[in-house]
């Protein structure tokens, strides 16, 4: 069986480690001369998105072999509205490592292969691919191949500009910014690599993210209004507009999407790297295992889906409403339910959302 991945971010790696597991080496084609986003970042697990599988990291091991490193278990969380500010304690999720770093997620996953072919510097074409392979899986984490075959379901869209930058951190905490003075219905950020270190992002949503034109005047303002002018950036980039959606079928004859390629991004926060490896080794499964792609992948789709029934209430939200939500998710009560107890909050209410809205 002969089996070609485009891209070897998390779901290409994820795929073709699955693959080698069963036996099968394909070979992966990426457009980057090695893996990894081209600018590091930092990412969060959240613990309240997965309740359902209980502690993510221990859940990849056990139920797919992956083992991953974080960077760090998530003890402090801070939400900033321009009238309140909620502290969550406790243990929260994980920050992993995101890019070309030796410690980076990607970094992790490569390391994990052992006979798979990568092919760099290769912008592949996946209906050339098609004719020459048994099967293709689409991980390039763009829409390009999902519109050309017509299952592209456009939704939103997120500008984001940001870098790293130099300073005093607690590599166990994150703060999140809510205004939609300068993100619409996004939001910004600070994420440490370690106490020296931190992704000091902004990530527009709405109307606002309509105009690329006012992303730096816009990410000025984020940093003026919550005192943040005075850091020191390393670097800043502006990546291109990140289009919001998902596939109407995840197969296409004998071509399959996995990742963001599949829409498996949630489009509240961005989180989508445990559905991006997850997505990878469902595919490889259910290729060499002969079993229906569809089927496997429906609760991950269902999840996400859950998770993006908050993103159409968000959208509605003003400064007001912002600091009504953060008064309400300070109340002892609510914080325990969210952030220290085994309820399926986002899936539950999510469930409800997405039936409303």
């Amino acid at each position: 069986m002969k089996i070609a991945i485009i891209g070897a971010g998390l779901a290409g790696l994820s795929c073709a480690y699955e693959c080698e597991r069963l036996g099968i080496y394909p070979d992966v084609y990426e457009r980057d001369r090695t893996v990894g986003w081209i600018w590091p970042s930092v990412i969060f697990w959240p613990s309240v998105f997965y309740r359902e599988q209980g502690d993510i990291v221990e859940y990849l091991r056990e139920k797919f072999n992956i083992n991953i490193s974080p960077s760090n278990i998530v003890k402090n969380f801070v939400m900033k509205s321009p009238n309140k500010e909620v502290k969550v304690n406790g243990e929260l999720g994980y920050f992993l490592i995101r890019g070309k770093r030796v410690d980076s997620v990607e970094s992790q996953l490569l390391q994990k292969l052992n006979r798979t072919r990568i092919q760099y510097n290769v912008s592949a074409d996946y209906k050339e691919l098609s004719k020459r392979y048994d099967y293709v899986v689409v991980c390039s984490g763009k829409i390009k191949e999902a519109m050309e075959l017509g299952v592209w379901k456009p939704i939103d869209n997120v500008v984001m500009i940001g870098g790293v930058v130099l300073g005093n951190f607690n590599s166990d905490s994150s703060t999140v910014y809510f205004n939609t003075e300068y993100a619409g219905s996004g939001y910004g950020r600070v994420t440490p690599f370690s106490p020296s270190q931190a992704v000091v992002g902004l990530y527009i949503v709405g109307e606002k993210a309509k105009n690329e034109f006012n992303t730096e005047r816009l990410f000025h303002k984020f940093l003026h209004h919550e005192k943040l002018n005075n850091v020191e950036f390393i670097y800043k980039i502006i990546p291109p507009r990140f289009p919001l959606g998902k596939v109407k079928k995840v197969q296409v004859e004998n071509v399959l999407f996995a990742g963001r390629a599949a829409g498996l991004t949630d489009r509240v926060i961005g989180v989508g790297a445990p559905e991006a490896i997850i997505s990878g080794l469902l595919a490889a499964r259910a290729i060499i295992c002969g079993e229906s792609y569809s089927k496997m992948i429906k609760p991950l789709q269902r999840h996400i889906e859950n998770i993006c029934s908050f993103r159409k209430k968000m959208n509605q939200l003003s400064n007001d409403d912002f600091d009504r939500l953060l008064s309400l998710i300070d109340r002892p009560i609510v914080k325990r339910a969210l952030y220290n107890s085994k309820i399926n909050f986002v899936d539950i209410v999510g469930s409800i959302f997405k039936n409303i809205y």
